[in-house]
């Protein structure tokens, strides 16, 4: 018999198993992210939150810009804000978030760009980079907390 005969049925079961397996991993990523974790993005491993808090940056941009070239974009454009009370309205924000990964060890930046509007924040995108590329951004967060902490316990 002509394997030609036997195409819908090795198609119908390719997609089938493709769909099991991008299923598996949305499952996967879903339940990381309930766990607070994320996916390490040089092992695919499970990824964990480095320190128990959030660094929050301004950007120079309104609720419907767009910006191309992210990691470019933000490394050049974010300025550290102490949280999200510090926010103009309109403006654009990010939090970012560092993880460590289980099994390499490698350490990496979670930043989520939003728009807050009422009081509930809009995201506007999510997108993960190396850790060594944003370290300057945030230490110069840290270097601005340990600032405002030190000035508010003289006062």
């Amino acid at each position: 018999m002509n394997p030609m005969y036997y195409l819908p049925e090795i198609i119908v079961v390719i997609v089938i198993g493709a769909a099991l397996i991008w299923g598996f991993f949305l499952i996967r990523e879903l339940l990381r992210v309930r766990r607070n974790a994320s996916t390490c993005m040089y092992c695919k491993a499970e990824a964990v939150k480095d320190s128990g808090h959030i660094y929050w940056f301004l950007l120079p941009i309104s609720f419907g810009d767009t910006y191309d070239e992210e990691e470019k974009f933000l490394i050049s454009n974010m300025r550290p804000i102490m949280g999200k009370d510090q926010i103009p309205t309109g403006q654009r924000a990010c939090k970012a978030e560092v993880f460590h990964c289980t099994r390499c060890n490698k350490r990496q930046v979670d930043i989520e760009d939003f728009l807050q509007v009422r009081g509930e924040e809009y995201p506007k995108g999510h997108y993960t980079f190396a850790y060594e590329h944003f370290k300057h951004l945030l230490e110069s967060w840290d270097g601005m907390e340990e600032k405002m902490y030190r000035g508010s316990r003289n006062a």
